[in-house]
């Protein structure tokens, strides 16, 4: 079954994929001669020219809903040239200036300048050629559009007291610095930019660097806002905004937030944080904060994306107003937010990739150091549990099938470079650097990092520069991984090959062990018959060493190996591998080792470390799907967890069951069978909850999941005991925060009009874009299937922006919770195909149906379900949208196979218990 993670995160890159704006130009008129195709892999800029410096003036016009501009590049020419190629999108441009040597003063004039519509450029054509390494500089006249799909240069109003306000801001990643001023915009290309922004006297301005200095005009209300010249940095990290915020500082501090004037006193807990956040990555680094301010804007919208603009952070506008009275899971989503932008300033601003099939690189390495970092601010979050639980085990599902890609992949057209960041380029590239760090050590990791950031400071690097340096490193210290592997050949085999590996671990009598490895899959039928191999690192211990700690790799395999035999002293009892999950990859026993292990675990579950706990739960549940082991290993495995009283096993067991769930409904007796076997673990589940023995009773972290899940298996005491909050709450009092997402739960099913106007009342107030989740959620517990569709006829369909498709994704998503909740939304679906076709949404109809149909793929089950499904991919005409339906259908069919093969194995194992 395709993990529901994998389809989600795969529409979020969806939602600008099947856009089709047209240049203004082709739009309004021949201004420039528009070309309408170009050769299809023309999309990089020839390097026959390079930006030297950039002056930008941006004048934004709100209530026109456009801006005009000018820009001034000097450019130094690498080769003899008549042409000076720039991307640009959707501008008018009105002129183009003639060339200036800087040497000489002598100009070149400009023959004529022509807009490629396909490849999004600007071709400048020249009457003569320009000279090698010369600087020429030249301006360009533009105006366009001010956006209202938060890409480019964009505004939106949002709502302030009784009145309406307005903010109007820069999104320029990956590739929309182009929607607002001709440019060189690939990250290749790093450049001074000197930004000046026209604004109205009430208003403020922001940029990249600090306000240099004020012009005001005498004849009018408008003031031009100078900034300070920019270090060198690509076009995506430009940023500017407009807005009447305020301001939040600390004296001798470069640290300032920014939000709405009724929300400023709010981030008094955020402005307490940052300094300490920021203050964690230049302790790991050992560089200081390369610019003179930082500034933190929260944005007032909902599913805004945080953005690293150099010097200019932007967040969703709840992350940077948390209060010390805030849940402590919002508090970690809020510090997480803010610590991984902040350490993109050296990760991908100071050192850049230069191109976006590299843009791993700093995703993967800010999303491990956030959890690093974060665990030594705060210890009690307990980050590396997270970090296997929420980043490793995705990473895992999403990379275990045959049609998955390698972090490292052509990415050409604007389409393959906004699609490019998933769930692959964030989670596995995070997980594989704990694995390298694990492999050479806390101490050379951090001085590897530290050394590769001095060396490409303000310049490009790619992976190989990274590896590189690790080698170099390593080789100075005198440090040998083992004969014949380099921290290249290492990293090279995982980033530039697609899935993982399953180890194989089989006795062979007297200590000794037969160790191989083997592509993991979970597609069914198998779609390729690839071998590849990796690099694998191994650790282990056994159940006389118990040696948890050691995370150094001890065993070897290569590409080049059959298999490895290694020994351990005989009667070692146990053996098991991936200490604390710390390689990427799954592990597999002979029947005897499977056995001892499940004895360990139900005798002293303790002697065992938590993680590898939960990998032994998430492993076996995995092998079991891929068919290599029998389903009652899992299950065996699963009656310990009668003596765990750990969130990260239980959390994990509940997500390999909910799967299960998912997919046998499509057998009711089976279904009823398999929740009454279900049930029972959350009857022992709410019992240590209830009791408080689970661990973290103080701080309760990852507890809502599991109360909310055990009270919908149907445990009485659970519902009871949320029956019971909720109608506190209907009567003043607060839910605590663990028990919410259940109470409102069982709200929704008593279903009084009360109840349902005051849960809504919250869905329509609240700030806290988590709190909108557990609502949502809490719609799909409707018993009565038509109250469930009026709360889907909520959603709306006349509006064709990025925050109403967000807002609807997260609507479909929550709401296929429950079986009601899948059946409402295909109902939904079905109602409004012809609603949705007619609607003013356009060309957006593609990113609604993909949206809905992804949310319900990992889902439907029954064959009045799977039919709709398939009506709907039949009814689409044939091109992008229809190829994905078709991907998106054939794992829907995986599904069926799976279950179809294994729902009566699945029922042998449970009527054993």
């Amino acid at each position: 079954m395709i993990s529901k993670v994998l389809l989600l995160t795969f529409v979020f890159s969806l939602t600008t994929k099947f856009h089709n704006g047209k240049g203004l130009a082709a739009l309004t008129g021949d201004t420039n001669n528009v070309v309408k195709d170009g050769p299809s892999d023309a999309y990089h800029l020839p390097y026959t020219t390079e930006p030297m410096s950039y002056e930008l003036r941006i004048t934004p016009a709100i209530r026109d809903n456009s801006f005009r501009g000018q820009v001034d590049i000097v450019v130094r020419a690498k080769q003899y040239t008549a042409e000076v190629i720039l991307n640009s999108k959707d501008l008018i441009v009105s002129s183009v200036s003639s060339f200036q040597d800087l040497k000489t003063n002598r100009t070149t004039e400009i023959k004529d300048y022509v807009y490629e519509e396909r490849n999004e450029r600007l071709v400048i054509k020249l009457e003569k050629l320009i000279l090698p390494s010369r600087l020429y500089k030249f301006t360009v006249v533009f105006s366009g559009i001010l956006r209202e799909d938060y890409t480019g240069f964009h505004k939106y109003f949002y709502d302030s007291g009784n009145h309406s306000r307005w903010i109007a801001l820069t999104q320029f990643k990956p590739i929309y610095a182009r929607r607002v001023f001709p440019c060189y915009d690939e990250p290749k290309f790093k450049t001074p930019y000197t930004i000046s922004i026209s604004r109205q006297k009430q208003h403020s301005a922001l940029s990249n660097m600090p306000l240099k200095r004020i012009e005001f005009n005498q004849q009018s209300d408008m003031v031009w806002d100078h900034f300070e010249t920019t270090k060198p940095i690509p076009t995506y990290l430009v940023a500017f905004m407009v807005s009447d915020f305020d301001k939040n500082s600390v004296n001798g501090d470069n640290i300032a937030m920014h939000t709405r004037k009724e929300y400023i006193e709010y981030t008094t807990y955020m402005m307490g944080k940052a300094p300490n956040l920021l203050k964690g990555v230049e302790k790991f680094t050992r560089i200081p904060y390369m610019l003179p301010k930082l500034d933190l804007v929260g944005i007032p919208l909902l599913n805004v994306y945080s953005m690293e603009n150099w010097g200019l952070n932007s967040y969703e506008e709840f992350y940077v107003t948390l209060s010390d009275d805030s849940q402590t899971e919002e508090k970690i989503q809020g510090t997480m937010t803010i610590l991984h932008e902040i350490l993109h300033q050296w990760f991908g601003n100071m050192v850049t990739a230069p191109w976006w099939d590299n843009e791993w690189l700093n995703e993967g390495m800010c999303n491990y150091l956030n959890y690093y970092i974060t665990s030594l601010l705060e210890p009690e979050w307990e980050m590396v549990e997270s970090f296997v639980e929420n980043v490793y085990q995705f990473a895992l599902s999403w990379d275990e099938h045959d049609d998955t890609h390698p972090l490292t992949f052509a990415v050409s057209t604007p389409d393959d470079i906004v699609n490019a960041f998933d769930t692959i380029s964030s989670d596995k590239s995070a997980a594989l650097f704990r694995m390298l760090e694990c492999v050479v050590g806390e101490d050379y990791f951090r001085i590897s990092v530290n050394k590769y950031l001095d060396d490409y400071a303000y310049m490009v690097a790619g992976p190989t520069d990274l590896w590189n340096t690790f080698d170099y490193v390593l080789y100075d210290f005198d440090y040998v991984i083992e004969d014949g592997v380099t921290i290249n050949n290492y990293m090279d085999s995982w980033t530039k090959q697609p899935g993982y590996p399953l180890i194989t671990v089989t006795s062979t009598g007297s200590g000794s062990y037969n160790v191989s490895q083997k592509r993991f899959s979970l597609s069914y039928p198998r779609q390729t018959t690839d071998d590849v191999k990796w690099f694998v690192g191994l650790t282990y211990t056994t159940e006389t060493d118990l040696d948890f700690e050691e995370l150094t790799p001890s065993v070897w395999l290569k590409p080049t190996d059959e298999h490895k035999i290694m020994t351990v002293p005989e009667d070692s009892g146990w053996i098991m591998f991936n200490i604390q999950s710390s390689g990427f990859y799954r592990v597999n026993y002979d029947e005897k080792n499977w056995k001892l292990l499940l004895i360990q675990l139900i005798t002293k579950p303790d002697r065992i470390h938590v993680l590898n706990r939960a990998q032994i739960i998430d492993d076996a549940f995995h092998l079991s799907r891929a068919a290599l082991v029998p389903y009652n290993y899992y299950t065996s495995l699963l009656e310990y967890l009668l003596m765990e009283d750990h969130v990260t096993p239980w959390n994990t067991a509940v997500t390999g069951l909910s799967s299960i769930m998912d997919a046998i409904r499509r057998y009711p007796t089976e279904y009823s069978m398999f929740k009454k076997y279900t049930k029972g673990l959350a009857d022992i589940l709410y019992d240590k909850l209830s009791g408080n023995q689970i661990h973290n009773n103080m701080t309760k972290i990852g507890w809502s999941k599991l109360l909310s899940w055990t009270c919908n298996i149907g445990n009485l005491r659970c519902v009871k005991s949320a029956s019971t909050h909720f109608d506190g709450w209907m009567n003043g009092q607060e839910i605590p925060s663990e028990m919410e997402e259940a109470s409102l739960c069982v709200g929704m099913k008593k279903a009084s009009t009360t109840a349902l106007s005051k849960i809504h009342k919250l869905y329509k107030t609240t700030r806290s874009p988590s709190q909108k989740k557990i609502i949502l959620r809490a719609l799909a517990c409707a018993e009565n299937l038509q109250t469930l569709l009026s709360h889907l006829d909520l959603m709306r369909l006349d509006v064709a922006n990025r925050e109403s498709l967000q807002s609807f994704k997260t609507v479909c998503e929550n709401v296929v919770a429950t079986p009601a909740g899948v059946k409402a939304l295909i109902g939904f679906l079905s109602r409004k195909l012809d609603t949705i076709r007619s609607s003013p949404i356009g060309d957006d109809l593609h990113k609604y149906i993909a949206v809905v149909y992804s949310a319900l793929a990992p889902k439907v089950a029954t064959d009045d379900e799977i039919i709709v499904m398939d009506k709907i991919r039949r009814s689409v005409k044939p091109g992008d949208l229809k190829a994905v339906l078709d991907d998106i259908y054939q794992k829907i069919e995986s599904n069926l196979l799976w279950m179809e093969r294994d729902h009566k194995k699945i029922m042998k194992a449970i009527i054993k218990m």
